[in-house]
C-alpha cells in the first residue's frame, strides 16, 4: 500500500518513473542514478516493466546484476546462441559485433543493469556508447544503467540519458507522501499535517522509514525516538537491508522545534490577536504601558502574549478560570519555543486541536 502511494500518488516520484519509461521507449539508453535508500525498488522495477510492456509488448524487460565480466563478452555469451557467438572475431569490439549482429535476442530487450559499482560504470558506457553508434537496420537492445552515484550519472556519454532520483525529488515530496500515508492511521485528523511534517523532517532521509513511523501515529508522536529505534531494531527496508538512519537525538530534537515553530507559532499569534480583539477595550483602558523589554506599548495589537497574562494576572483583564488556563498554556507555549525548547505532545495537540481563533469577533 504504501508502494503504491509514493510511485503512483506522489506527483514527482510518479514522473519520475515515467521519465524511465519514456525515454526507454523512445530508445535512448540512460544512465540512472538511485539513492541506496531508493523507495522500495523492487516497485519500481516491477511498474516500469509492466508500463514497458504495455507500450511496447515486442521487447522484453530483462533485469541483470551487473556481471563479473566485461560487459560485451558477458552479453554475447547471455544473449547469442553458440552459432553466432562462432562466428565472433577477435580484432572487432563486442560493441560493433553486437550493435551489427541481426540474430541476437539483445535486439528486443531492455535492459535493466542493477548495481553498477563505480570501477565498472565506465566500461558500461563504453560499451553501450559503441554499441549504439554501430546499431544498423535493426531495433537496438536498450539499457537502464543503475548506480548509486550522482557524480558519476553527471558524467554520461554522449547519447546516453542521465536521469538522477535526487535531482528531481524534493524534501515536499517526502512530505506529501508523510501526509497521504497519515490517512491510513488512526491518528486524530487535526494532528495529521503535523505528523507528516514532524517524520517526513526527521525520517526524510529513508522514504521507507517514513513510512514505518508514520503507521506508528500518535505512538510516534508521544516518543518518537524510541518508535526510531524500535523500527531500526525490529523492522527491515523492503529490499531486506537496514533502515537509513544516522541522526542524533540532538538533532531530532531540533527537527521537533523546528515543526512546532511552523504549526504551533502560528496558532499562538492567532491566539493573541483573538484575546486582544475579545478584550480591546478593557486592555486599550490600561494604556500605555511598559512591556517585557521596557519598551512602551501605545495601541492593544502591540501588546505580547506575556503583557496579557500579566495584565489578566493584575486584575486589569477580568476572565474565567477556563480563559485562563488556555491563555496560561499559549504563553507558556510561547515562552518555551522562543527559547528552542520542545513542548510536549499534551501541549500540542490541545492547540492542534482547538486550531485557529477567530479573529472577527462582534
Amino acid at each position: 500500500m504504501m508502494e503504491q502511494i509514493w510511485w503512483n500518488h506522489i506527483i514527482k516520484a510518479h514522473s519520475f518513473l515515467e521519465s524511465i519509461v519514456t525515454e526507454t521507449v523512445k530508445g535512448s539508453s540512460m544512465l540512472l542514478s538511485l539513492p541506496n535508500s531508493i523507495p522500495w525498488r523492487n516497485t519500481l522495477i516491477d511498474i516500469v516493466s509492466d508500463r514497458l510492456r504495455i507500450e511496447n509488448s515486442k521487447n522484453k524487460f530483462e533485469e541483470i546484476k551487473c556481471p563479473d565480466e566485461e560487459p560485451g563478452a558477458y552479453l554475447l555469451e547471455r544473449f547469442c546462441k553458440k552459432e553466432i557467438r562462432a562466428t565472433y572475431r577477435y580484432g572487432m569490439s563486442y560493441a560493433q559485433f553486437l550493435g551489427k549482429c541481426q540474430e541476437t535476442v539483445l535486439n528486443d530487450r531492455y535492459i535493466w543493469v542493477s548495481n553498477i559499482p563505480a570501477d565498472k560504470i565506465n566500461k558500461w558506457l563504453d560499451f553501450v556508447a559503441e554499441y549504439t553508434v554501430n546499431v544498423k537496420d535493426k531495433t537496438p537492445g536498450i539499457f537502464i544503467m543503475e548506480v548509486h552515484d550522482d557524480s558519476i550519472a553527471r558524467k554520461s556519454k554522449k547519447g546516453i540519458k542521465n536521469l538522477i532520483f535526487n535531482q528531481k525529488i524534493g524534501d515536499y515530496d517526502k512530505y506529501a507522501f508523510c501526509a497521504l500515508a497519515s490517512s491510513e492511521t488512526r491518528c486524530k485528523e487535526y494532528l495529521r499535517p503535523y505528523l507528516a511534517e514532524i517524520v517526513s523532517s526527521i525520517c526524510g532521509d529513508d522514504v521507507e522509514l517514513c513510512a514505518a513511523c508514520v503507521l506508528r501515529g500518535m505512538d510516534f508522536l508521544s516518543s518518537p525516538v524510541q518508535i526510531i529505534n524500535d523500527v531500526i531494531e525490529s523492522c527491515h527496508r523492503s529490499d531486506g537491508e537496514c533502515y537509513f538512519f544516522n541522526k542524533s537525538k540532538e538533532e531530532i530534537t531540533v527537527s521537533i522545534w523546528e515543526s512546532q515553530l511552523k504549526y504551533i507559532f502560528p496558532l499562538i499569534e492567532s491566539y493573541r490577536k483573538y484575546f486582544i480583539k475579545r478584550y480591546f477595550k478593557a486592555i486599550k483602558n490600561v494604556l500605555p504601558i511598559s512591556n517585557s523589554y521596557g519598551e512602551k506599548v501605545t495601541i492593544p495589537e502591540d501588546i505580547e502574549i506575556g503583557t496579557l497574562f500579566y495584565l489578566v494576572g493584575r486584575g486589569d483583564i477580568v476572565i474565567s478560570s477556563t480563559e485562563y488556563s488556555e491563555l496560561e498554556r499559549y504563553r507558556n507555549a510561547r515562552n518555551r519555543l522562543a527559547h528552542m525548547n520542545v513542548l510536549e505532545n499534551e501541549e500540542v495537540e490541545a492547540i492542534l486541536k482547538a486550531g485557529k481563533h477567530n479573529i472577527t469577533l462582534s
